[in-house]
């Protein structure tokens, strides 16, 4: 298998497109598989995320998938947002179906997380050299009501052992159904980046920055985004790369 690298997908676009929220134009591709969404705390806090970039002459849009993590805060990966976005939209779901109102954002932060070195006897054929590692943070114009955000792992080293993704694309003009799929991590290093296995689905285009959670007594945490994906060709794959969020965030509290 090769790594294809990141699964943020970018398609020419217009400023009115964007403006719009739901009328995102061009083909993308979300969960294969897995299920749709329910109304659990993931599927609530979970967001399809449009920017328009101008990295020459013509403008390219950008689209992925993040997270609630404050009522005015958003993660998602730093690809997602490279350059300077000229405006960034944050579409919420209710169910599968996408919500209004549509926020407009814009980023806050970008992070770099250390890859590390694979654990003893974890994919020891693996290598992080080459891998997009990132995270961004967006603030949006206005906190949400009506949506919790979902707290984030205080620690990268404990790697869960059962995961939870979720993301969605576009389908035709629209903002694509929210899909969700387990997942089974198969390496971890020793940071905290985790490589795992989609369980009957596939990672697509459109679940970039997607969040991927974990459950304990106190329920949902974001344990990282989708931030890259092992498969022998684009654009799906059935092996995610996740950028942990506790690595960044534990150390600043």
């Amino acid at each position: 298998m090769s790594i294809f690298g990141t699964i943020g997908a970018r398609r020419a676009g217009a400023l009115l497109a964007l403006a719009l929220g739901l009328g995102l134009a061009g083909p993308a591709l979300a969960i294969d598989g897995g299920a749709p969404a329910g109304r659990d705390a993931l599927a609530q806090a979970t967001v399809a995320i449009g920017t328009i970039t101008r990295p020459e002459e013509a403008l390219q849009l950008t689209r992925c998938s993040g997270v609630l993590i404050a009522p005015d805060l958003v993660l998602t990966a730093a690809h997602c947002v490279n350059g300077d976005p000229l405006g960034a939209l944050v579409v919420f779901f209710r169910g599968t179906e996408p919500a209004r109102p549509v926020y407009g954002a814009r980023v806050a932060a970008r992070y770099s997380p250390d890859p590390g070195e694979m654990l003893p006897n974890d994919a020891s054929g693996v290598s992080l050299s080459d891998l997009s590692l990132d995270l961004a943070v967006l603030r949006l114009s206005e906190p949400v009501k009506g949506r919790r955000p979902v707290p984030l792992a205080a620690d990268p080293r404990r790697v869960p052992k059962s995961l939870r993704i979720a993301g969605a694309g576009l389908s035709g003009r629209m903002v694509g159904r929210l899909r969700t799929a387990t997942l089974t991590p198969v390496a971890a290093s020793s940071t905290g980046l985790t490589i795992a296995r989609a369980n009957g689905a596939r990672i697509c285009f459109g679940d970039s920055g997607g969040p991927v959670v974990a459950q304990d007594r106190g329920g949902a945490y974001v344990w990282g985004v989708a931030s890259a994906v092992i498969s022998r060709a684009a654009p799906c794959g059935a092996y995610v790369v996740i950028a942990p969020a506790a690595q960044v965030f534990s150390s600043q509290r």
